[in-house]
């Protein structure tokens, strides 16, 4: 079977985890392809989410030196470059993505570099569950990061992303937080990548509160977008 790592940064996610954790078992991933987990975790969580990452047999990694989101997965990079496969994902710990829009990822990732997935390539309005100022900053950040990188993304700040062993092997992040994935996507312009989105379900998250500071992070991406 084809193997895949599945990389998940953690703060305070006990419930989502759960959730992820019941829904992978029942999955199809499960059956076709040969998963491995790298879970990270950051060290101000104060829930059970280290016992219940346990749960997925992975990688538990204790996140040091930094906090956020962005460098929680340049952690658990550098960890996989030392045993890398074939492709990689980068999927949050809230439980608002299912196994399922990871299948059809890996399905693209046949064919692109990087491929992310899109909660509006399909819909127009806002996502049930998505406050209205989350919804009309990452609306106005996908539109500045298209035109900066001259090519079309409609969800710059999705929780899932897919890539391919080359692409991740080169890649250096230097986004400690949210910014990340504006700079996963002007790397994809200064590399020379290809990428494709494809349309995916979300759900509202399942138990605990979001880490994103609307005005603050996304100033923060903003400045990403930019420099990047």
């Amino acid at each position: 079977m084809e193997e895949v790592t599945i990389i998940i940064p953690v703060k305070n996610e006990e419930v989502g985890l759960t959730y992820l954790l019941e829904e992978y078992n029942k999955s199809d991933l499960k059956e076709n392809y040969d998963v491995k987990f790298i879970l990270i975790i950051d060290s101000r969580t104060d829930d059970h989410s280290k016992k219940v990452a346990s749960g997925f047999s992975g990688e538990i990694i204790d996140q040091y030196k930094s906090t956020g989101k962005g460098a929680a997965i340049m952690q658990a990079v550098h960890s996989w470059k030392r045993e890398p496969n074939q492709k990689v994902i980068f999927l949050d710990a809230d439980g608002s993505y299912s196994f399922e829009q990871i299948s059809n990822i890996l399905e693209k990732l046949d064919h692109f570099d990087i491929v992310s997935g899109s909660r509006f390539l399909n819909r127009r309005g806002r996502l049930e569950g998505m406050s209205r100022l989350h919804h009309v900053g990452n609306k106005i950040l996908s539109g500045i990061s298209s035109f900066r990188n001259q090519r079309k993304i409609t969800d710059l700040c999705t929780g899932l992303w897919g890539f391919r062993e080359n692409a991740l092997l080169e890649l250096e992040f230097q986004s400690k937080g949210f910014d990340l994935e504006a700079e996963i996507f002007g790397t994809i312009r200064r590399n020379r990548y290809s990428h494709a989105e494809i349309g995916v379900d979300w759900s509202q998250r399942k138990g605990g509160i979001s880490k994103l500071r609307s005005v603050a992070d996304g100033l923060i991406i903003l400045r990403r977008i930019i420099i990047t």
